[in-house]
């Protein structure tokens, strides 16, 4: 979790980039829900021509000609073996980008298993685990009450930085221990006292 995350305040270009990202996302939708993944597999099937056509030109090279261009075979395939690791890339975004198969014709949906195209399964291990989440909003909750006692972002940062990411933690932290962080002075320990109570 980057320790920027809780008080990175919105600028213009986030809210610029999150409306036109949402609008142009929204109408990619419209026009073709399989667009992004086609759109990746067939770049990713150009970049495996261009690789196959120069891996050809490279031995046709060392056929027809009786002096070999180790200079040129050598610039040949690295660039052609860079096309094969491009590829692989948009491959994968291609899968990654292909849309939920519940509503698709069955014969699609068994084409798409055959394949590997299994969206559900994917989704399923890269979510977090609920803990996981609960734990993350704690961790929000509690700096969202550490800004509205009037503590800068600096020394959030520093709290955040030394462990201390929850109001049981902050409790059981004595006053000399969180003097000790960075930033941190009694005026600051008065302030985080007065919201989250008294050392336990």
């Amino acid at each position: 979790m980057s320790k920027h995350e809780f008080y990175a305040d919105p600028t213009v270009f986030d809210h610029w980039q999150s409306h036109a990202g949402g609008w142009l996302s929204t109408q990619g939708e419209k026009v073709c829900p399989y667009g992004w993944a086609l759109a990746f597999s067939a770049l990713g099937a150009v970049l495996v021509g261009v690789s196959v056509a120069l891996l050809g030109l490279s031995v046709h090279d060392a056929l027809t000609r009786q002096e070999l261009f180790w200079n040129q075979s050598m610039a040949q395939g690295v660039t052609a073996l860079a096309a094969l690791a491009g590829a692989q890339l948009l491959f994968r975004q291609a899968l990654d980008a292909w849309p939920d198969l519940a509503g698709a014709p069955r014969s699609v949906r068994r084409a798409a298993g055959f394949v590997g195209l299994h969206r559900q399964a994917r989704a399923a291990r890269k979510s977090l685990p609920a803990s996981a989440v609960s734990e993350r909003e704690a961790i929000q909750a509690f700096f969202a009450g550490v800004r509205d006692a009037g503590v800068n972002v600096s020394i959030a940062r520093a709290l955040f930085a030394a462990g201390i990411r929850s109001p049981q933690q902050l409790r059981h932290a004595s006053d000399g221990r969180l003097e000790a962080i960075h930033g941190v002075g009694p005026a600051t320990v008065r302030k985080l006292r007065a919201r989250f109570g008294a050392v336990v």
